[in-house]
C-alpha cells in the first residue's frame, strides 16, 4: 500500500496523510485517529528510503561480517552477537541490512553507496583497501572485536588479556606448572592479547613460558594441536583460547587413553552454548555475547545521533568453573 491509497481510504489528500502519520497539529484528532486505525489495518509503513531524503536518516544500519569459511548462522560466537545486535536495533526502532562478506572484498556493499544506511558495524577481517574506502564515506563506523589495535574507528572489544589471565591462573591455582596453550593466529588481536594474559598469568607465578606447548594457528585446529602437545612430555593443564579448539581437542586426550580433568585439564575462552555440554563440562571464560552486540548497537546509535565520536568499550569477561579442571598436589587453597 502507498500513501495515495491510504489517503482515497481515509477520504483525505496524501498530504494530510502525511501530516497525521507524523502527528503534525495542523491535522485534527479524529482525522489522525482515522489514518492511524487504517494505516495499522493494511500494514502500511512509510518507505524509509523517501523519509530518508527528507529527514536524512533511513532508520538503517548495516552490519557487514566478514567470514573465511564458517558460514554466520554456524558461528557459535557472532551468531549470539548478531542476536544482541538485532534486539537492540529493534528496541529503537531500526531496521538492520545484513551484508556478508568475504575478507579479501574491496568494494563497499550497495547499501553504504546508495546511504541506504545511517551507520555501519564491522565484524570479522576486512581488506585495507575496503576499510579506506569505508572511511572516505564518512558514515559512523562500529567495530566488533576488531582485528588489530586502531584508533581510526569506534571500537567495542573483549577484555581479552584479563581473560587470558584468569584462564591460566586459574591452572596455576590448581597446582599445575606445565600449562600447554592452544590459539588462532597470534595477527589477529584478541588471540594476541589472550597469549599476553597467558604468559602475564606465568610471570606473575614464577613460571617461564615453555614455547614446546604453545601451538598457534587455525580456529578449528584443536585436535591436531592438543595430539601433538600429548606427544612429548604432555602439559597437566591446557588454556585454549577459544572453544571450539578446545572441544575439538577433548576427542584427541580420549584418542590419546588419557581422560580429561585426570590426566589432563582444559580451559577454553568464550563460553559457547556447547562448552557446557561437553563431557566433562568446559571450564571457560565468559564472554557476554549478546551483551556485546548489544552495546556495540547502542554505541553506534549515538554516534549517529551526534554522540562520542570514536569509543572505545571493553567487555568485561569472567570464569566460568565447571569439570575440565582437576586440583593437583600443590594446589592453594
Amino acid at each position: 500500500m502507498d500513501i495515495r491509497t491510504l489517503a482515497r481510504l481515509a477520504g483525505v489528500s496524501p498530504s494530510t496523510v502525511s501530516k497525521a502519520l507524523n502527528n503534525r497539529n495542523d491535522v485534527s484528532a479524529e482525522t489522525r485517529q482515522k489514518v492511524l486505525e487504517i494505516a495499522n489495518t493494511h500494514g502500511y509503513s512509510p518507505n524509509s528510503f523517501a523519509k530518508g531524503l527528507k529527514t536524512r536518516s533511513t532508520e538503517n544500519v548495516g552490519l557487514l561480517f566478514s567470514r573465511d569459511r564458517q558460514a554466520l548462522s554456524d558461528n557459535p560466537f557472532y551468531s549470539k552477537v548478531l542476536e544482541g545486535v538485532e534486539s537492540e536495533l529493534s528496541l529503537n526502532n531500526h531496521n538492520m541490512i545484513l551484508s556478508i562478506l568475504q575478507p579479501s572484498h574491496r568494494v563497499l556493499p550497495k547499501m553504504i553507496r546508495e546511504r541506504h544506511v545511517d551507520g555501519v558495524i564491522l565484524i570479522g577481517i576486512f581488506h585495507e583497501d575496503f576499510m579506506e574506502r569505508l572511511a572516505a564515506e564518512g558514515l559512523p563506523v562500529v567495530l566488533v572485536d576488531p582485528q588489530k589495535q586502531t584508533d581510526a574507528y569506534a571500537q567495542v572489544q573483549i577484555d581479552n588479556e584479563y581473560g587470558g589471565f584468569l584462564a591460566t591462573e586459574h591452572l596455576i591455582r590448581n597446582g599445575h606448572r606445565a600449562i600447554g596453550f592452544v590459539s588462532g593466529d597470534l595477527g589477529r588481536l584478541s588471540f594476541r592479547q589472550r597469549f599476553d594474559g597467558y604468559r602475564k598469568a606465568l610471570r606473575m607465578h614464577g613460571l617461564e613460558t615453555d614455547e614446546r606447548l604453545v601451538r598457534i594457528g587455525g580456529l578449528e585446529d584443536g585436535y591436531a594441536h592438543f595430539t601433538s602437545l600429548l606427544e612429548n612430555r604432555p602439559p597437566t593443564g591446557i588454556f585454549v583460547a577459544n572453544d571450539i579448539n578446545a572441544i575439538r581437542g577433548y576427542k584427541a586426550v580420549h584418542d590419546a587413553g588419557l581422560r580429561i580433568p585426570d590426566d589432563v585439564s582444559v580451559v577454553g575462552f568464550d563460553d559457547i552454548d556447547l562448552a557446557a555440554m561437553a563431557s566433562p563440562p568446559l571450564t571457560t571464560v565468559r564472554v557476554p555475547k549478546r551483551e556485546f552486540g548489544s552495546i556495540a548497537a547502542r554505541t553506534l546509535l549515538r554516534m549517529i545521533g551526534g554522540g562520542e565520536n570514536r569509543p572505545v568499550i571493553v567487555m568485561p569477561v569472567q570464569m566460568v568453573e565447571r569439570g575440565s579442571v582437576s586440583r593437583r598436589d600443590g594446589a592453594s587453597s
